[in-house]
């Protein structure tokens, strides 16, 4: 119940946010700019933005069915596609949710299929790993092209985006680097955490407190770690699930293309492939899907580098984020509903594995 209040309100933080950004630029402005809409281009943004999803979903399958065993193998089909969606659901939903994504996908899908738990959020992790490479390979590329095809100077703005850009490379390569070699001091670190946890939320819930339980964190943390490296080791499928999730990428940058020219008012698709990645690694608005300040963000940018007048830029960033963000709710949402995965359900990335039986071994303490 609390985290559904946490989305809720987060929603309405962002709606207002995003309310009162187009009441400073202008209603009737934008409404202006979007009534002339091509509805066969602006709908070939949904289109790419389904495809991406099955890219990326077909990467997680693959790695998936290289870690585990035969239920492994065996994933696949409508259901785990739906499963796949309602964990991205979550994670575009809950505020924050993108650092919480592999948990939440791994989750669902563990849920619905045969797929272990622990190799299900190893062979997420190594996918979110290579998706994030894939956008900043992406990016790098509309760098070059934008910095080769550009006639004028650099701006500052232009150069704020390359340092953050910088930075953030920088940030997620430590990460990935401290996750993959540095397992005792995550380990660490993991267990540091999990103590802390039981001396507060475990007072209050004896699940809390068993879920956390030194000797199952550690257990599960060794389980996490086996499956990672089989994950990794399979070089074949690691290259494969890098192809699909570029492709994945291009495709869910798309809509961004296709909206503004559906207004008449086209963005060069190398500096989509640059801004869009950019503004999503250093976006830090604590809200669903980074509501609100992303909007403003993109805007501006597209005002400062393109040249576009801020109606036309508002209209352009409201259309891609219908067709980017909100069909990506509507989609998981429904998705969720299928499968029936709540809000309330999803664990912590230390959950415990279930039972043979289906039963959890945190299930005597619930009581407590």
């Amino acid at each position: 119940m609390r985290r559904i209040l946490r989305v809720v309100l987060g929603f309405a933080l962002a709606l207002l946010a995003v309310g009162g950004f187009l009441w400073i630029v202008g209603p009737r402005q934008v409404l202006d700019e979007l009534t002339g809409v091509d509805p066969a281009t602006y709908a070939a943004g949904f289109l790419a933005v389904v495809a991406a999803f099955y890219c990326w979903s077909e990467a997680l399958r693959r790695l998936l069915a290289s870690v585990g065993g035969d239920a492994a193998r065996e994933v696949g089909g409508p259901r785990y596609r739906a499963a796949f969606m309602s964990g991205e659901f979550l994670k575009q939903v809950v505020p924050m949710g993108h650092s919480g994504g592999p948990v939440f996908v791994s989750y669902a899908v563990s849920k619905e299929t045969d797929a272990p738990y622990e190799e299900a959020l190893a062979a997420a992790t190594v996918v979110e790993f290579v998706n994030i490479a894939s956008s900043v390979a992406l990016a790098g590329v509309g760098i070059g092209v934008v910095l080769l095809t550009s006639d004028g100077p650099i701006t500052p703005l232009f150069v704020a985006l390359l340092v953050g850009f910088a930075v953030a490379v920088v940030a997620l390569g430590g990460a990935a680097l401290l996750v993959n070699s540095r397992r005792a001091l995550v380990e660490r670190l993991v267990l540091r955490a999990a103590g802390i946890g039981r001396a507060t939320v475990g007072r209050l819930s004896g699940r809390a407190r068993a879920a956390l339980a030194a000797d199952r964190v550690a257990g599960t943390f060794g389980t996490y770690y086996a499956a990672f490296d089989r994950a990794l080791a399979d070089r074949a499928e690691v290259r494969r699930a890098a192809a699909f999730s570029l492709a994945g990428w291009a495709l869910f940058l798309a809509p961004m293309y296709t909206s503004f020219r559906a207004i008449g008012e086209p963005v060069p698709y190398a500096l989509v492939v640059f801004v869009v990645p950019v503004l999503s690694l250093v976006n830090v608005v604590p809200l669903p899907g980074g509501l609100g300040g992303f909007e403003v963000a993109l805007a501006a940018v597209v005002v400062a580098l393109v040249g576009l007048e801020l109606p036309a830029a508002t209209a352009g960033v409201f259309l891609y984020r219908l067709s980017n963000y909100w069909f990506v709710v509507l989609l998981g949402g429904l998705a969720a509903a299928w499968v029936s995965t709540r809000l309330a359900d999803p664990p912590s990335p230390l959950a415990p594995t279930p039972e043979p039986d289906g039963s959890s071994t945190e299930s005597a303490t619930d009581g407590e």
